[in-house]
């Protein structure tokens, strides 16, 4: 398939795409306009401007220690993976798209509301605008990973109808047309699209945290609001610059099929030239 034909078989989904940025960026100059009020007396006074700082930014004090608890939680986790993967199976589709549209929504929220302060002059200081490029690199690579988790580069042959089998046949759907390599396969794509929605969500805190914090700033309130305490954990910039595009690459590598391809093909061919070469030399 060219691509072309690539762009106009999923041209209702960019339409759809497009729509919530827009709408972002549009209602977050709205809301921004409404929380903040009329703009500062002057341009020139820093005392006006909010600079994009994280020295105040600090995690809450450590809860339990894991050690402390003895007890095995891999029974545990290996059910939740199970509901997980039955739930992502029946409902794969609308939730790829939902989690696409909200996490486009609430960072264009954000970044119309940001770019609507900088233009006032509530807002200060060449970070935002680094912020501003990071949410933009991150809106362009969530949509390509979204794209590779409904049609994955390397996957079974019936994946492409999973949704479809398994809403009409159940479990026995599957067992009929997958085999148990297919479900090694599935685990791992399963961890991809978990560990990108796990990006997503703490994208859509870091803009959460500053529209929140943002407004309270201007305000001079003298109490944090309860969801900028709670989102300020996400809110380091250079924390997210650094970790984000690894957990990106890592999501991509899962959920295209690629890491499966490497493990099972591609790296036993390599311990195995490896190790001819430690026993017998080159």
């Amino acid at each position: 398939m060219s691509f072309i034909e690539t762009i106009q078989s999923k041209e209702v989904d960019i339409y759809i795409s497009l729509f919530f940025t827009i709408l972002g960026l549009f209602l977050g100059a709205i809301l921004d306009r409404f929380l903040k009020g009329s703009a500062p007396q002057s341009a020139h006074q820093p005392g006006h401007s909010v600079n994009l700082t994280f020295n105040t930014v600090v995690n809450p004090p450590p809860g339990v220690n894991a050690a402390s608890t003895n007890q095995d939680m891999t029974p545990v986790i290996w059910m939740m993976m199970v509901i997980a993967g039955l739930i992502y199976l029946f409902f794969r589709v609308e939730i790829l798209n939902l989690l696409s549209w909200i996490t486009l929504f609430t960072i264009s929220l954000w970044a119309g509301g940001t770019l609507h302060s900088l233009y006032r002059g509530f807002f200060a200081g060449s970070q935002w605008v680094v912020a501003l490029f990071f949410s933009l690199a991150f809106c362009v690579a969530a949509t390509f990973i979204t794209d590779e988790a409904f049609t994955p580069t390397l996957a079974p042959q019936n994946f492409q109808y999973s949704q479809q089998i398994i809403n009409e046949q159940g479990l026995t759907g599957i067992k009929k047309y997958f085999v148990l390599l297919d479900m090694h396969w599935f685990l791992l794509h399963l961890i991809g699209v978990m560990l990108f929605i796990y990006t997503s969500f703490r994208m859509m805190f870091f803009s959460t945290y500053f529209i929140v914090a943002g407004a309270h700033a201007n305000n001079n309130g003298t109490h944090e609001p309860w969801l900028s305490r709670k989102t300020r954990k996400y809110a380091n910039l250079r924390k997210n610059i650094i970790f984000m595009p690894i957990l990106l690459v890592l999501a991509y590598l899962l959920a295209s099929g690629l890491a499966f391809d490497w493990l099972i093909h591609t790296m036993p061919n390599q311990v195995n030239a490896l190790m001819n070469t430690v026993l017998y030399g080159r």
